[in-house]
């Protein structure tokens, strides 16, 4: 009997540091010959019903891991649990981790050195499958702040703030009492990264629709 000649297709394994990037590719979920983990800080409480389906489509290949508890560098311990979990069990596999957090370098190194392929990405431009081309269908995930801020703008079409500072002092009237004015910047940043508002260099507003 003939061994067969098909070539050993790796498994690509996506890692998304939901709480720090904020947003899903959901043409990543749906990619052949992946497996999509998906990580929740105690805050993420919301994702949009369109990436909702996409999850739901692909179940198979979709994990959801939530930390038991909120704090500084707490979701980053259990992805790096599951992520050398994951490696042990598939050590031929190329690994991808979606996050702005540098800190995760050291990591990635550590795993470089005993040739396990791996590599952070700080947003899904740079992510490469086996070197295909990304798709370029981005859906976001709003933090519950930023849609409730969205909503709230939409409300007052009339009278949406028209400069950075008008929109900080909305946005922390809507946040919880204690928000910091870092806590509102973050807000706002979301909305900008989702094309939902854009700031110009002098600090004037404008709204898309």
């Amino acid at each position: 009997m003939q061994s067969s000649n098909v070539p050993h297709q790796p498994v690509n394994h996506v890692f998304v540091d939901l709480e720090n990037v904020k947003c899903i590719d959901v043409a990543v979920v749906a990619g052949k010959n992946v497996t999509f983990h998906l990580f929740l800080g105690p805050h993420n409480k919301k994702l949009d019903v369109e990436v909702v389906e996409v999850l739901l489509e692909n179940a198979q290949a979709v994990k959801m891991i939530r930390s038991p508890k909120a704090g500084k560098n707490a979701l980053d311990f259990v992805l790096a649990y599951h992520l050398g979990q994951a490696v042990l069990g598939d050590p031929r596999g190329f690994y991808h981790l979606i996050s702005k957090d540098a800190g995760f370098d050291s990591l990635v190194d550590l795993l470089k050195s005993k040739q396990v392929k791996v590599r952070r990405h700080e947003d899904w431009s740079s992510l490469n499958l086996n070197g295909h081309p990304k798709p370029a269908v981005e859906v976001k995930a709003l933090s519950e702040a930023a849609e409730k801020l969205a909503v709230d703008l939409k409300k007052m079409a009339a009278n949406r703030p028209k400069r950075r500072k008008g929109l900080l002092g909305r946005v922390s009237s809507l946040l919880a009492k204690g928000s910091t004015e870092a806590d509102c910047e973050r807000v706002v940043e979301e909305l900008v990264k989702a094309k939902q508002l854009s700031i110009d260099e002098k600090g004037v507003v404008s709204y898309p629709l």
